[in-house]
């Protein structure tokens, strides 16, 4: 990525490489990497909440950050901390979502695994928390229904992605890491 030829998308793909950031270490597959790298070039200059999506359920990151081993029975706080403290609303002042939001978070991101033989993530119902999820006052005390369909993984993450979303400190944290990357 450093090596590239200058251009505004290599400048925005080693942006959200930073942003989004994983390592070969610990995902230790070289095609889900490749996946990963490939994924962050081709939404360089897209929308940044399809990109956020899209990392979500990323076979690459679902390893980094322990998403694939998020189950109804042991749910993993990881992505669900890191979505919200590092890749949408930061840890400003106006950042006030809960450890109880980290936890209902991680709630919705349940049942998404990995097929290693095709590259590619899959949801799995039987792994999934189908209650409900409550959020606090930050996220205007939303409930995420609760999901049991061949579709509830997509449905509830595009919820939680939609509440996160409405809230103003995502504009603000993504441009003040955007202008400190270009200016600052």
């Amino acid at each position: 990525l450093v090596n590239q030829d200058r251009s505004i998308r290599e400048k925005m793909t080693f942006f959200w490489h930073n942003h989004f950031a994983t390592e070969m270490d610990t995902i230790n597959n070289a095609q889900f990497i490749y996946k990963h790298h490939s994924l962050l070039r081709s939404n360089a200059l897209g929308n940044f909440k399809t990109l956020t999506r899209a990392i979500s359920i990323d076979p690459g990151m679902l390893v980094y950050l322990n998403g694939e081993k998020n189950t109804k029975q042991a749910p993993d706080e990881n992505y669900g901390r890191e979505l919200q403290e590092l890749f949408c609303c930061g840890k400003g002042p106006g950042s006030t979502y809960t450890e109880a939001d980290v936890k209902a978070a991680a709630q919705v991101l349940t049942g998404w695994r990995n097929n290693t033989s095709t590259l590619t993530s899959f949801f799995d119902i039987t792994k999934h928390d189908t209650g409900n999820k409550q959020f606090s006052a930050f996220y205007n005390n939303t409930v995420i229904q609760g999901k049991s369909g061949p579709t509830a993984g997509d449905e509830e993450l595009d919820a939680l992605l939609n509440m996160i979303f409405a809230t103003q400190e995502v504009a603000k944290y993504i441009c003040r890491r955007i202008y400190r990357w270009f200016v600052y």
